[in-house]
């Protein structure tokens, strides 16, 4: 019994840490933290990943999406997840408005990394803002919440609170896969 018992342990652990995940694969909403695939996992599949599009056509310009860094230090993160951010809200304004003549996004308490052992979690406050053609304006403030591992980088947004993207929950996305675009 006693062995059977480390057997299902083991097997759970490893499903449970290997590789990405899909959004909504039926997977139960556990307690762990997320965690990103080991060394010798495969990749995520690029498919998967859904963020804003960069936008073409527009008033103004769309902002193409950095490339994670190949090595992960605190400081790395810091300005791939400050630049990654204002691509993914300056893309959904000019993707979800029209005639957008200005669009302004603030990082405003700034991305502070903590290591988790899998990868990196990651918070800050964003607010943007944007005015139109029709002279209409909005703005709103929320939180961007990253895990960012050597294969994954998922996100959650929020408001309050700062939460832990968890790769399983439906509102979480994976933004992106490796290093690539």
């Amino acid at each position: 019994m006693r062995t059977e018992r480390r057997t299902v342990i083991a097997v759970s652990v490893g499903l449970l840490t290997a590789g990405c995940t899909g959004l909504n694969d039926g997977g139960s909403d556990g307690d762990a933290p997320p965690t990103g695939p080991g060394p010798d996992t495969p990749q995520c599949d690029p498919d998967d990943v859904a963020r804003p599009p960069v936008a073409t056509g527009t008033n103004i310009e769309g902002r193409e999406y950095p490339r994670k860094p190949e090595t992960l230090t605190e400081q790395s993160i810091m300005e791939y997840l400050d630049d990654f951010e204002t691509s993914f809200a300056w893309n959904r304004i000019l993707q979800s408005a029209e005639g957008v003549t200005s669009v302004n996004v603030d990082n405003l308490n700034g991305f502070t990394p903590d290591e988790t052992g899998d990868g990196f979690l990651a918070s800050s406050g964003i607010r943007a803002s944007y005015s139109t053609e029709a002279g209409a304006t909005d703005e709103r403030e929320y939180i961007a919440n990253y895990f960012v591992a050597p294969g994954a980088v998922y996100r959650h947004e929020s408001t309050g609170d700062p939460t832990a993207p968890e790769p399983r929950d439906e509102e979480t996305a994976l933004v992106q896969c490796g290093t690539d675009d």
